[in-house]
């Protein structure tokens, strides 16, 4: 009797399903590293990165006006799929800002900064399983979460050394992925319409841009080259319009992303200005270094 127990149970243990695990390569059925807000979607893919990277610019007119801006910033960011046709995303900015103007007068801020959260819906797939062009819609807001920022005599500083604008921003745009073997290909637009802030500041209207190409000999180490652009209109103040800093800027991107162990991918890389035609301003490279883990 004890016999035909033991043989049961051993059955019963190979029928029974048990909690099945899989990698995020696995689960989309495509090998192709990505950075973060170009994963590939499948119900429950949960991603966490993190993202470093330094810039700077300057606006006016040297010796005359001046104002020179350097940032460190590190993004926290999270997406997570709940159907394979949605992913929903958050970021939060943490910097650390020092502005001076032509006096040598400093003010800095450091701190969170707005909160950006996001949904990209897919709209069009070739196929449910390892797709070959994917197609989404993106909506989402940049949300006044960054603190104002005060001196020690208690008074603000300025909008410039501010970490945001206090605005409610809303934004939307189109993405399209294709992958073709060892390449793949990433087309972006998003454009912002921000809203009045603190002080009465508005950033002007901006679109972002990106076209992408990536070539992976490896399953471990990719190439990635793009250019990103970026229109920004005038900003005003209670209504004085103010267009230093407006205009159109263009950057080429190139990265290596590596990826040490399953589910982990590294990025370097640099945006180095290749066309400026932005209002009194000049843009230095943005230096960036990003981290992205599947759970």
């Amino acid at each position: 009797m004890w016999k035909a127990c033991v043989v049961s149970l051993a059955v019963a243990l190979f029928i029974v399903p048990g909690l099945a695990r899989a990698c995020a390569t696995c689960a989309c059925g495509d090998p192709t590293l990505t950075s973060m807000g170009t994963e590939q979607p499948f119900a429950g893919r949960l991603r966490l990165a993190t993202t470093v990277r330094t810039w700077g610019q300057t606006q006016g007119e040297a010796r005359v006006d001046a104002v020179s801006l350097r940032e460190l910033r590190m993004d926290l960011s999270a997406a997570y799929a709940p159907r394979s046709w949605l992913i929903l995303s958050a970021t939060l900015p943490l910097q650390a800002r020092r502005v001076q103007d032509v006096s040598l007068m400093r003010e800095r801020g450091w701190g969170p900064g707005d909160l950006e959260v996001a949904a990209k819906a897919y709209v069009f797939r070739d196929k449910e399983f390892s797709p070959d062009h994917l197609l989404g819609i993106v909506a989402g807001a940049r949300l006044p979460t960054s603190p104002t920022l005060h001196d020690a005599a208690g008074d603000p500083l300025s909008i410039d050394a501010q970490l945001g604008t206090g605005s409610w921003d809303p934004l939307a745009g189109l993405s399209y992925t294709a992958f073709r073997g060892e390449w793949s290909f990433v087309v972006n637009a998003t454009g912002s319409l921000p809203t009045r802030g603190r002080e009465g500041f508005r950033a002007g209207a901006s679109l972002r841009t990106t076209l992408a190409a990536q070539y992976q000999p490896s399953p471990r180490w990719a190439l990635h080259l793009a250019t990103d652009t970026r229109l920004e209109g005038p900003s005003d103040t209670l209504g004085v319009r103010d267009p230093e800093g407006s205009g159109f800027v263009g950057f080429l991107s190139p990265d290596v992303l590596f990826s040490p162990t399953t589910d982990t991918v590294i990025q370097l890389g640099v945006r180095v200005p290749v066309l400026n035609l932005l209002n009194h301003t000049r843009q230095s490279p943005i230096l960036q270094a990003a981290l992205a883990y599947d759970l």
